[in-house]
């Protein structure tokens, strides 16, 4: 009988805390992951969004799967479309980890994958969350190392999640069918500028840390330079679309509604991995 959740991305920031958050739970999980990184809290099997045959043994007895991209720079409807096509095809249950806004175009990628869930007929769950507050730890750890977070966004407010809060979220959906069918929005609790949060970094680390404009030119030259493919590029520079247009200030009550306390502020967040800001 199949009675396992499927974890893909589970080394990865929000993929780790949901697969502790699922084994908390009781729950049996198979944690599936690109890089050779180890989990406390499970075994990790190795497969590659690449080599589409990697993937099909990992949906053997397994009920449900908790689907998000990996940090790596992959294309998204590449990497997903196949694992899409095992959902449906073993009619099981999918927890979509998506992004902010998504539907504000059908030719976002993400879009095109939760499409692929709600014309399945099957249970599903789609999260969109939010900008990570834990991209400054992560893939603007260099820029707070330097002391100056450069990205092409304006003062437009951003209502960060942490990831944790994420996970718990996603752990509920994976474990219930309270939110099935539902698109839910996961934000924190409330929206600030880049320069808010980093003033609330400079204040944690004990060294300065701001927050500068740069152009999508300068964004792109940089992507460029990390060998980031060119259709990614576009993808990633239109994501701060969202903080120029508003989109990224809304303020979602999902997170508690779907686990039942309120979600955690960007200055909880800083306070609680001072030692990596510091460390960094």
């Amino acid at each position: 009988m199949a009675d396992s959740i499927l974890v893909f991305g589970a080394t990865g920031t929000i993929g780790q805390l949901v697969v502790s958050d699922l084994v908390a739970k009781g729950e049996t999980v198979k944690a599936a992951a690109l890089d050779g990184q180890t989990h406390p809290d499970a075994e990790v099997l190795r497969f590659d969004f690449r080599d589409p045959v990697s993937i099909a043994p990992l949906f053997e007895g397994v009920d449900r799967v908790f689907v998000l991209m990996p940090s790596e720079p992959l294309d998204v409807i590449a990497a997903l479309m196949p694992v899409m096509r095992h959902v449906v095809d073993r009619k099981i249950k999918a927890v979509l980890l998506s992004t902010i806004a998504a539907d504000a175009s059908e030719d976002n990628p993400y879009r095109r994958v939760e499409e692929v869930l709600e014309n399945s007929g099957l249970p599903f769950v789609i999260l969109r969350a939010n900008w990570f507050a834990d991209n400054f730890r992560t893939v603007w750890k260099d820029d707070v190392k330097k002391g100056e977070v450069a990205l092409p966004a304006d003062e437009g407010l951003i209502s960060f999640v942490d990831g944790r809060d994420v996970a718990a979220a996603a752990a509920v959906a994976l474990t219930s069918s309270e939110f099935d069918g539902e698109v839910l929005v996961l934000t924190g609790p409330a929206a600030l500028p880049l320069s808010r949060a980093a003033e609330v970094l400079s204040h944690v680390i004990g060294r300065r840390v701001i927050f500068k404009p740069i152009s999508a030119a300068d964004y792109e030259a940089r992507l460029v330079a990390e060998g980031v493919p060119e259709k990614q590029i576009a993808e990633r520079v239109a994501e701060f679309d969202t903080i120029r247009d508003g989109r990224a200030s809304i303020v979602s009550p999902a997170i508690e509604k779907m686990t039942g306390r309120a979600p955690r502020f960007f200055e909880t967040f800083v306070r609680d991995h001072a030692t990596d800001f510091i460390g960094s």
